[in-house]
């Protein structure tokens, strides 16, 4: 099987490299692209996805490492439970819309009418009509694909979670894992502060999503039956890498949830600034659609329950239950709501 990767170099060089690990294929001949990074500065929805994926990589380490001291659990407790409610949910508006972006249909759509009336009509139709843009040709499938890539999220989330609150039961056993917690109305005193001001994104996740071809790897992501393309990509990553599907945005059983059509328009808005460039007329518009309180107040919910799951803990092994619980499948859950 093939797999699709984009390299995010720190000084703002990128290369794109397809590898292959069936022995049976040669390996393809790697392309660099070189880039001043002052000429690729990150547009709202680059910046915002990367914050989504620092969280994903985050995800990654907790899912390949079990705990083996109470500052292992302490650095997870951090990471996942430091995350500003809303930034995320910009993180992952965002990042739906890029794979909703991916859609030919809608990109020649979009395309055109730019082209007939002028990127700056086009806005303030955006603008007016929050509607219009997931009325176009493509722009319903477009969001079913950026759904399809939630629910793989979602099911990643859920089965780390599983795995992490396992660990609250197993650990039981261990002598480390049974000494007290210490203040723990303190640390979840800590992660109310920390989660007003939210984790960054990582800078690798920030040159990933302005790296040239990174299309190639969301244009796989909304794939009926494709894995989340994060399942790969830990907090240190410099690579982000999905399976090269065939029939890449074929059709997908995703629907949308009742109630959630606003959630959908909004992404299919994105994804057309997407289409159409960050720069001029769209660059505001774009920040101000990637707002959407319904997931914020989901995830805020989720936040509130982890420290108050924090406050009540008493021995190490606890701790692991909250971040299992409401740090991972809490979010799935919140991330999954737009799809049925």
């Amino acid at each position: 099987m093939k797999f699709k990767r984009i390299h995010a170099g720190m000084l703002g060089a990128v290369a794109l490299a397809f590898s292959a690990s069936a022995q049976t294929e040669a390996a393809p001949e790697v392309q660099t692209v070189a880039a001043d990074s002052a000429a690729i500065a990150p547009d709202p929805l680059s910046s915002a996805a990367a914050v989504y994926a620092t969280f994903h990589g985050d995800v990654t380490d907790i899912k390949q490492n079990s705990f083996k001291s109470s500052n292992d659990i302490q650095n997870a407790l951090k990471n996942l439970g430091g995350q500003n409610s809303e930034q995320l949910t910009r993180g992952w508006m965002a990042y739906s819309a890029l794979v909703a972006s991916q859609n030919p249909e809608f990109r020649a759509a979009v395309r055109d009418i730019e082209g007939f009336y002028g990127k700056d009509v086009f806005v303030r139709g955006l603008q007016n009509d929050v509607r219009y843009a997931r009325s176009l040709n493509g722009g319903n499938s477009a969001v079913k694909s950026a759904l399809t890539a939630g629910k793989a999220d979602s099911a990643r989330l859920t089965a780390t979670a599983a795995f992490v609150k396992e660990q609250a039961y197993s650990l039981q056993g261990a002598g480390w894992a049974k000494g007290k917690v210490g203040d723990s109305g303190a640390i979840a005193t800590s992660l109310r502060a920390a989660s007003l001001t939210g984790r960054p994104a990582r800078s690798e996740m920030v040159s990933a999503f302005t790296a040239p071809g990174i299309d190639t790897v969301l244009v796989s992501a909304g794939s009926n039956g494709a894995p989340s393309i994060w399942e790969n990509v830990s907090s240190a990553a410099s690579a982000i890498r999905v399976p090269d599907v065939k029939g890449a945005l074929g059709i997908n059983n995703s629907r949308i949830a009742s109630g959630k059509e606003p959630i959908a328009d909004q992404i299919a808005t994105l994804a057309a600034y997407r289409v159409i460039g960050s720069g001029g007329a769209a660059a505001a518009p774009m920040q101000s659609a990637m707002t959407e309180k319904q997931t914020a107040g989901c995830l805020n919910m989720a936040q509130l329950n982890l420290q108050q799951c924090v406050a009540a803990a008493h021995q190490h092994f606890e701790v692991p239950f909250c971040i299992g619980e409401h740090a991972l499948a809490d979010v799935g859950r919140c991330i999954s709501k737009v799809s049925q």
